[in-house]
């Protein structure tokens, strides 16, 4: 039985030693995606610089498409981390402290790349609107702000795909309106990625936040354990020592008896010898 015991137990540790390795080998794989990440944001930064910097149609195209393609790759990149991360919890003892560490690493690594890659695309959407109000301004200059402002929304929201030069149609008009065009398509792309990422970072966190009750509970009830146990060592000492004065006093009680026995005993004698002599 205990050569059973000492056989399940080591079977017990291989088969957590190979799903930590597996875990590691996921977190690996998360941390290069994530790399990748950063350096097409790196990459990414310059181009979309050089799109708020355009002044030419061309120019603008060529851009708009380079921007378009990096933060594609970029979202895929997010997505393949999630994936791995899905699979580094699948069949893994999510009870296990060492395991649900390694996969809570994980996850919070992430979303922490989700958020600063969000914090940016909103940045440089900001610039993006920024530029489409003023350039729609510059294309409808008796236009009133109001005027101007439901212009630019109806374009950002696709509502308005194209709209007219008003005056003289100038080659400069016709650049800044397909300026607009293109920087208001840009930030419906990131708008949509923005979205597709919010979803990404919630689906990420629940990898392992619907674990941490379980998890919580079985540390709780671990914690409780040892505490009753402590307890239950301190009556048992308890115990011992009463159990151990009880037996001295024991002894002290029988010692007594014995006495009191004794002098009863010499009493009666000493009586005896005195009614005899009587």
């Amino acid at each position: 039985m205990v050569q059973d015991l000492e056989s399940g137990r080591g079977s017990y540790a291989l088969q957590d030693r190979s799903s930590m390795a597996a875990v590691l080998s996921k977190r690996r794989k998360v941390d290069q995606e994530l790399s990748q990440v950063k350096r097409k944001q790196e990459q990414l930064q310059p181009i979309q610089q050089a799109l708020l910097d355009s002044t030419t149609s061309s120019d603008d195209h060529r851009t708009r498409a380079q921007v378009d393609s990096l933060e594609s790759e970029i979202t895929e990149c997010f997505h393949r981390a999630r994936s791995l991360a899905a699979d580094a919890k699948q069949g893994s003892d999510m009870y296990n402290p060492r395991i649900h560490e390694q996969l809570t690493y994980i996850t919070e690594n992430i979303r922490r790349h989700i958020e600063e890659y969000r914090r940016a695309q909103r940045v440089f959407a900001t610039q993006l609107e920024t530029q489409v109000r003023r350039r729609y301004g510059l294309v409808n200059p008796e236009a009133s702000e109001q005027e101007i402002e439901n212009g630019v929304q109806n374009i950002l929201y696709g509502d308005q795909q194209a709209f007219q030069v008003q005056g003289m149609r100038s080659a400069k008009a016709n650049e800044a309106r397909d300026a607009v065009l293109q920087r208001s398509t840009a930030i419906r792309r990131i708008l949509e990625d923005l979205q597709s990422l919010n979803e990404l970072f919630e689906e990420v966190g629940e990898l392992v936040e619907k674990h941490q009750v379980p998890l919580d509970n079985t540390v709780k009830n671990v914690e409780e354990t040892v505490e009753n146990y402590q307890k239950s060592t301190r009556l048992l000492d308890r115990a011992i020592i009463s159990a151990r004065n009880a037996r001295k006093y024991k002894w002290w009680i029988l010692f007594v008896c014995v006495l009191i026995v004794a002098i009863i005993v010499a009493v009666i004698i000493a009586w005896g010898k005195i009614n005899h002599k009587f």
